[in-house]
């Protein structure tokens, strides 16, 4: 997007699996006011006339609408369309990126994505290999995962074991760099350390293929007890507050040393539960 541009251009990104099949028309091309039942009075700018003269972006182009891929191959081959009721022809100027962990070839023998549209999206590709096809990312990733982590928790977290890094390497990773990245936050979320060690990634388990049932966990006094599919790091951060101020019976003073945070951050927190 950036590499030949001498001005900044607009970059706007679409997840097709995250829209609806009926919005999505809307949301690509935009409308007119009152095209139909609860559009805004003065209509709505679309994602492709947000990106004239940049680029955009579809992420999840796999999970794009049947109904919707005649449409967006017009687009790419005509470089013009209309908005939802509108009648004015939008011209076009847009770099168009896609990006999919489907196998699009695979959707098109299956009938599940247009062959035409697959063959014109296919001028450039790039083919990322699954994280645990390229272990020598996974201990860099992890250490920045940490550091970052560490500096947002105001944590100690500065290295990570031989043995820890093992771990990690051997794991396979199937959730790739969001199940990576889950992972270190978790760690640094409920420990202090200025180290990972393997004790710190016990819920993978030796096999390092699933994570482990609550019950081969062993819990050191006072510790909480969490589901190891808890990967939400906001709401497992809710839930170590409620359970610390219930362990000490509502008393922010001591809920607050316990967590090694101050009585301000710790009101800023429970005002968001």
């Amino acid at each position: 997007h950036y590499g030949k541009e001498a001005t900044a251009t607009p970059f706007i990104s679409i997840n097709c699996s995250a829209i609806s099949a009926s919005l999505f028309e809307s949301e690509l091309f935009g409308y007119e006011g009152g095209a139909f039942t609860g559009a805004k009075k003065e209509g709505m700018i679309g994602k492709f006339e947000l990106a004239r003269g940049g680029t955009l972006f579809l992420d999840e182009i796999g999970d794009l609408p049947l109904d919707l891929q005649p449409k967006l191959l017009r687009v790419i081959q005509e470089r013009e369309f209309y908005r939802v009721g509108g009648l004015k022809k939008i011209l076009v100027d847009v770099r168009l990126i896609c990006a999919t962990n489907k196998n699009l070839a695979t959707l098109v023998e299956q009938d599940k994505f247009r062959r035409d549209l697959f063959f014109r999206l296919n001028m450039g590709r790039i083919f990322i290999p699954p994280l645990r096809e390229r272990k020598e990312e996974i201990v860099p990733l992890a250490q920045m995962f940490m550091e970052h982590a560490a500096e947002l928790k105001k944590r100690r977290f500065q290295f990570i074991s031989r043995e820890a890094a093992e771990m990690l390497v051997n794991y396979p990773w199937m959730g790739n760099i969001r199940e990576l990245q889950n992972t270190i936050d978790r760690v640094v979320l409920l420990y202090d350390d200025v180290e990972i060690r393997p004790h710190h990634l016990r819920f993978l388990d030796s096999d390092n293929n699933y994570l482990k049932q609550e019950s081969e966990y062993v819990l050191k006094p006072g510790s909480f007890q969490i589901p190891p599919d808890s990967l939400d790091m906001e709401e497992l951060e809710k839930d170590i507050i409620r359970k610390a101020m219930d362990k000490f019976k509502g008393n922010k003073s001591k809920t607050a040393a316990y967590l090694r945070l101050t009585r301000s951050a710790l009101r800023s927190r429970l005002s968001k539960i």
